[in-house]
């Protein structure tokens, strides 16, 4: 998780996701490369080439590696096991990249990833980058970072590309942009392709035109029973569906721990976890959906869930949205309602079900008397909506933030059934202090320590530190005029699904 100073939020741009079939087609290459840490597959100067075919692209780089592809490049290289890594960077002038058998116009600025030379990098979204290759599992990644999304592109063959040679598509079957998740997708006769824009639009759509790509249909948004609907038919499809929890029922997914956890940008793998079963975590948080969600997750899967469960790991599912205060949430109610719905749609598909109980990440502080209401109103429309849904809420946040936010309209709407506070305070507990009037007590998780790196069996990964005390259910007390959080209901209650 991350906190993001007003004064540090840049505007949101683009995020490119293009996976497709075909091998790697180098255009032109031009300016200066530097190697760095004896990065595989640099760019010569002022070489120039157009190549096509198995390891033709690397060849013209001076790499010898499959699925490179060369750019206009006027910088330098780098390469790191920890963030986005450079392959090459662009001087001043648009880059124009040909991979897969699509050419696409970059701005200058953007790195140039390819992935099979620097299989650890991690692919992040808060970085102007072009990836190439598919990201790894082994991919290195630290916790959620303290930038908000922008352009990247990761462009991936298929399994099928690999002995195939590479063919043009010039024209997209299909194109969908999904309002909720800022999200376009669009499907080219040999490529697929998904562009999360953020507030930077118009930029993502001549992107995707000039490569291409038709107007974007927008997807009309699920009624919420159409959402219950999808739901189940997710769940239906995954290997955990018969294991996911029912509301009331301890299980790992729902509020029924004390002790240490830990929260990454993207989920380790089961190799990794199995290693960190030495460390004192005994609970992991990992990012599942949300705008906001920063890095890719090739690891996080139904089957990584049910098997991470099934060993004992507690688990904190993060949904990282619109951001209050910097985002532009017009329409408060609408949009929590929608975020919670979106949320339901992706945690099902990677099997968590009803009785879950899942974090929305609100990182932004400093709130002014309207980012409060605002923030009240679109959590309550959050948590209404969970509820409604069979799920579990709980908020993650700052006391200047959406935690004071929450503690100030008690007895206004309807509160989460967790609260999980932002206080890099280093003290291990559950942050009493972020709750004065305890309304959380026994229902708190503390993030404490933020963004370091920990060894456990012979695996180093960064991660924030997360102490929770969480339980099952709590004492019957008097409701207010509205419904409160969850916990209050004594065991097996009905869960209320909408205010009075």
């Amino acid at each position: 998780m991350f906190t993001r100073n007003k004064s540090r939020v840049a505007a949101l741009t683009a995020v490119l996701v293009v996976i497709g079939s075909g091998v790697a087609v180098a255009t032109q290459v031009g300016g200066h490369a530097a190697g760095s840490g004896g990065s595989a597959g640099s760019a010569r100067a002022g070489a120039a080439s157009t190549t096509s075919g198995p390891g033709a692209a690397s060849a013209a780089a001076g790499s010898g590696a499959t699925n490179a592809a060369t750019t206009s490049a006027g910088g330098r290289h780098t390469s790191s096991a920890g963030d986005a890594s450079s392959i090459s960077a662009a001087g001043t002038a648009p880059q124009q990249v040909s991979y897969l058998g699509h050419s696409f116009t970059v701005p200058a600025g953007w790195s140039v990833v390819d992935l099979s030379k620097s299989p650890q990098t991690c692919v992040r979204f808060d970085v102007h980058a072009l990836y190439l290759g598919t990201p790894s599992s082994e991919q290195k990644c630290g916790a959620q970072g303290s930038a908000a999304v922008e352009g990247a592109i990761l462009v991936s063959p298929t399994h099928a590309s690999a002995a195939a040679s590479t063919t043009s598509a010039t024209s997209a079957t299909s194109s969908e942009d999904d309002p909720v998740e800022q999200r376009i997708s669009a499907t080219l006769p040999n490529a697929k392709i998904v562009a999360s824009y953020g507030s930077d639009r118009a930029s993502v759509v001549g992107i995707l035109s000039a490569a291409g790509v038709p107007a974007p249909a927008v997807v009309r948004q699920a009624t919420s029973s159409e959402v219950a609907a999808q739901v189940k038919s997710n769940l239906a499809s995954t290997a955990t569906a018969a294991a996911t929890p029912t509301p009331g029922t301890p299980a790992a997914l729902t509020q029924d721990f004390t002790g240490l956890g830990f929260d990454t940008c993207s989920a380790p793998t089961t190799d990794q976890m199995s290693a960190w079963r030495a460390s004192p975590f005994g609970a992991v948080g990992f990012y599942f959906g949300g705008e906001n969600r920063q890095c890719a997750q090739p690891n996080l899967t139904a089957s990584w869930v049910s098997t991470e469960a099934a060993v004992g790991w507690h688990m904190m599912p993060l949904y990282i949205g619109s951001q209050v205060g910097t985002d532009g949430v017009a329409n408060a109610a609408a949009q929590g309602k929608a975020e919670a719905d979106d949320a339901v749609t992706q945690a099902s598909a990677i099997g968590i079900g009803p009785g879950a109980l899942l974090y929305y990440d609100m990182e932004e502080n400093q709130y002014t008397a309207i980012d409060n209401s605002t923030v009240q109103t679109f959590l309550n429309a959050w948590t209404l909506e969970l509820h409604a849904q069979g799920y579990e809420s709980a908020v993650y946040g700052m006391e200047t933030g959406a935690v004071g936010a929450l503690n100030a309209a008690w007895g206004t709407i309807t509160e989460p059934d967790v609260l999980d506070v932002d206080n890099a305070n280093g003290l291990e507990n559950d942050d009493p202090g972020a709750d004065p009037s305890n309304h959380w007590q026994n229902h708190r998780v503390h993030q404490y320590i933020a963004n370091i790196n920990e060894t456990y069996g012979g695996v180093t990964i960064q991660v924030d530190w997360d102490y929770f005390r969480t339980d099952p259910c709590g004492p019957t007390r008097t409701f207010y005029t509205v419904v409160q959080p969850q916990y209050m209901l004594a065991c097996h209650t009905a869960v209320p699904t909408t205010s009075p």
